[in-house]
C-alpha cells in the first residue's frame, strides 16, 4: 500500500540509458522524468550544478553580519553579508572535516564556528581560527591561507533577486533570465521604491512529489477549476472569470524555461484599478496611492495598479507568484520542500499588512491554494507507479500557439505552452534538444 512513508515505486525503462531524445518529444515527456533517480541525479549536476539558481534576495540579509542558509540542488550554502556591504554565497562545510558548518535557517554573526573541532571561518570566507594550531606545526599558515569556505563560482544579482552558479563558466545571468527580466520588473513596479522587503519569513512546505510538478502546475492554466474549485467559487464575485472562453488570458512561453500566465491584457479591457487584489478602492490605500504617484506619476502608476504583479515561472526554481514569492528545494526525486514567502513592497505598509493576510489564506498551513496543489502533486506521483501508459500528453494547444516578439503565446489558458517550453529547456540543458 502507497502512503506518505511509503512513496510510489520508481518507474523504470526509458531511465535506464538516459537520452533526452528519448524522454521529451514536442507534445509529451516519459513518465520516468518524475519518478527516476538516475535523472534527478544528472538533473542536480546539469540544472542545478552548471546553470543559474535563485539562491535568496538580498533584503533577506539586508544588514552587515546577516545570513540565511539554502541549498543548491541538494549542495547547503549560506547567503551571507560581509562588513564590506558584499553579499556572498559559501559552501555550508567546514573546509576541515566536512561537517556542516551553520545549521540555524537564517541570523547574524561575523564567523561561523564549527560544532565538530572548533574551527572558526569569517563570514566572507576565510579560516580565520583553529584550537590547538600547534598541532599543525609550522604548516598552520600554509593551512590557514588554503582552507577557506568555497565560494559560488559565480555570484550575480538582478534587481535584488540572487543567483549562485557552481560551474565557473556559463552563460550570464542576464542571458538566462532572457524576457524573465520583464516579470520581475513588473512586480517591481508596483513599490513606489522599487524595491522588495522579503521579511516576513518562509513558509515551508513538503511536498510528495517530483520538483518538475511543482514548478510546471505553477504555470498551469488548465487545473485552476479543478483543483481549486472551491477557492475559485468563493472568489470570483472578486476576479475575472477562469473559464477560457470568457476572458482574453494568454499562457506563455518566454524562452529558456521560463514561461507565465498573463492576466494583463483582461485587466487593461477592464481598466480598473487592483481586480488582482480583490478590487480593493484606492480610498483604503492613501498613504500607498500618494508615494507610488510621486515616485512614478499618475499615468504610470495607474498602469500598475491595473495590470497588477506577474505569474512567473523562473526556470529552474524562482516562481513569481503574483504577490508571492515561491522557491523549492529538492530532496529525492519524489520530495520536495516549497518555500513560499509574500512579496512585500518597500515603501507600501498599507498594502503589505492586507497582502499579509491574502497570504495566509493561499499558502498558509490553512489555506487552499498550496493544500490543493500538494495533494494534487502527491495523486499524481502515486499514479505514475502505474507504468502504463507510459507518456503524459502536453498537447494541448499545440495548434494555436503563436510565435511573437515576446515569446510563444496561447490565447487559450488552459493550453500547455508553457509545460512544452519548460520541457524544451529541460532536455537542451540535460544533453539533448526536443
Amino acid at each position: 500500500m502507497t502512503t506518505l512513508d511509503n512513496p510510489p515505486a520508481e518507474t523504470t525503462g526509458a531511465a535506464t540509458d538516459f537520452d533526452a531524445d528519448t524522454l521529451v518529444r514536442p507534445d509529451r515527456v516519459h513518465g520516468s522524468v518524475y519518478t527516476s533517480p538516475e535523472i534527478f541525479r544528472r538533473e542536480l549536476e546539469q540544472i542545478f550544478r552548471r546553470g543559474w539558481v535563485y539562491v535568496a534576495h538580498d533584503s533577506e540579509v539586508p544588514e552587515p553580519g546577516d545570513y540565511v542558509t539554502r541549498l543548491i540542488g541538494r549542495e547547503p550554502v549560506i547567503v551571507a553579508r560581509g562588513k564590506d556591504g558584499q553579499v556572498r554565497v559559501l559552501a555550508n562545510r567546514c573546509a576541515h572535516r566536512g561537517n556542516r558548518l551553520c545549521n540555524a535557517d537564517e541570523g547574524n554573526a561575523t564567523s561561523f564556528r564549527c560544532p565538530y573541532h572548533g574551527w572558526t571561518f569569517s563570514n566572507e570566507g576565510p579560516l580565520v581560527a583553529v584550537p590547538m594550531k600547534n598541532g599543525y606545526a609550522d604548516r598552520y599558515d600554509a593551512l590557514r591561507g588554503e582552507l577557506g569556505l568555497t565560494p559560488a563560482a559565480r555570484v550575480d544579482t538582478y534587481r535584488g533577486f540572487v543567483f549562485a552558479s557552481l560551474a565557473p563558466t556559463g552563460i550570464s545571468l542576464l542571458e538566462h533570465l532572457g524576457r524573465a527580466t520583464g516579470a520581475i520588473d513588473r512586480l517591481l513596479a508596483l513599490s513606489p521604491t522599487g524595491e522588495l522587503k522579503l521579511g516576513a519569513g518562509r513558509m515551508k512546505h513538503l511536498q510528495y512529489c517530483n520538483w518538475k510538478m511543482v514548478m510546471e502546475n505553477n504555470v498551469d492554466g488548465y487545473h485552476a477549476l479543478f483543483t481549486h474549485k472551491s477557492v475559485y467559487d468563493a472568489v470570483r464575485p472578486a476576479k475575472v472569470s477562469h473559464q477560457p472562453a470568457k476572458v482574453k488570458v494568454l499562457v506563455r512561453d518566454l524562452g529558456g524555461g521560463h514561461s507565465e500566465i498573463d492576466y494583463s491584457e483582461e485587466y487593461e479591457k477592464l481598466d480598473e484599478e487592483f481586480v488582482w487584489f480583490g478590487r480593493a478602492p484606492r480610498e483604503k490605500l492613501p498613504d500607498y496611492v500618494t508615494a507610488m504617484e510621486a515616485a512614478y506619476g499618475p499615468e504610470r502608476t495607474h498602469h500598475s495598479f491595473v495590470v497588477g504583479p506577474p505569474h512567473t515561472l523562473i526556470f529552474p526554481n524562482l516562481f513569481l507568484a503574483e504577490m508571492n514569492i515561491m522557491t523549492v528545494d529538492l530532496l529525492a526525486a519524489d520530495r520536495t520542500i516549497a518555500y513560499t514567502t509574500p512579496a512585500l513592497l518597500k515603501g507600501a505598509p498599507e498594502l503589505n499588512s492586507k497582502m499579509l493576510r491574502r497570504t495566509e489564506g493561499a499558502m498558509g498551513p490553512a489555506g487552499f491554494l498550496i493544500a490543493d496543489d500538494g495533494e494534487i502533486g502527491l495523486r499524481n506521483q502515486r499514479g505514475l507507479a502505474a507504468r502504463g501508459p507510459e507518456w503524459l500528453v502536453l498537447s494541448r494547444g499545440l495548434e494555436s500557439d503563436l510565435d511573437n516578439e515576446t515569446g510563444t503565446v496561447n490565447y487559450d489558458k488552459s493550453a500547455e505552452t508553457p509545460q512544452r517550453g519548460f520541457w524544451r529547456e529541460w532536455a537542451r540543458v540535460m544533453g539533448a534538444s526536443a
